[in-house]
């Protein structure tokens, strides 16, 4: 198995006339809780349920071991700890405890863990990402070449295959629907958009 990257023009210093690119790693998917507590469960002698009340447990404690200010350390995994934010002020003895509060987790790799992914392999994505070089004549290319193993699109495959901010894959899909090329029946909200027929080539027949 192996990661996926895509290249992007590295941005240019100025009087810079040389372009560049450099590689970046793409974002294939999602894996949820519930796909963690199937894949644990295959892996060992624990039943899911055992696994998602381990799981439940960790969360707990996790959440009561931050809030009381420690940093936890999971082997393996890495450490986390919380921030803090406040008001600017220029005299110290104006900051009080009531005005400062929670900004995030900060979390930093175990070493391990960095150690086993340094062998991770990459392969270039099938599709580009490089969203501030795309034209439209090129994402109709994409979804032609999308559409051939597939029956519709939503928004986030069209954010992955063309490289598209949320925003930005939306008003293109719209755009399409609009110019009559694709279809997007059913409720306002609903995520598919289907190719009109004798687009994308769909058959008219």
């Amino acid at each position: 198995m192996a990661a996926l990257y895509d290249l992007f023009r590295t941005p240019q210093q100025k009087g810079e006339t040389k372009v560049r690119y450099h590689a970046r790693s793409v974002v294939t998917g999602k894996t949820s809780t519930k796909d963690l507590i199937r894949t644990i469960s295959k892996r060992s002698a624990f039943k899911e349920g055992v696994v998602t009340g381990v799981l439940i447990a960790l969360e707990e404690v996790l959440r009561d071991e931050l809030a009381a200010g420690k940093s936890v350390q999971l082997d393996g995994v890495g450490a986390f700890r919380i921030s803090a934010k406040s008001p600017s002020v220029r005299d110290r003895h104006e900051i009080r405890a009531e005005s400062i509060e929670f900004k995030g987790v900060v979390y930093k790799a175990d070493k391990q863990l960095l150690k086993k992914l340094s062998g991770t392999k990459f392969m270039r994505t099938k599709y580009s990402q490089c969203s501030n070089e795309i034209s439209e004549i090129e994402i109709d290319g994409l979804l032609m070449d999308y559409f051939k193993e597939h029956d519709y699109i939503t928004t986030k495959e069209m954010q992955q295959i063309c490289g598209l901010s949320n925003a930005t894959a939306l008003r293109r899909l719209k755009e399409r629907v609009k110019a009559g090329k694709l279809s997007h029946p059913g409720h306002l909200r609903a995520p598919f958009y289907f190719p009109v027929p004798g687009n994308y080539g769909v058959s008219r027949d």
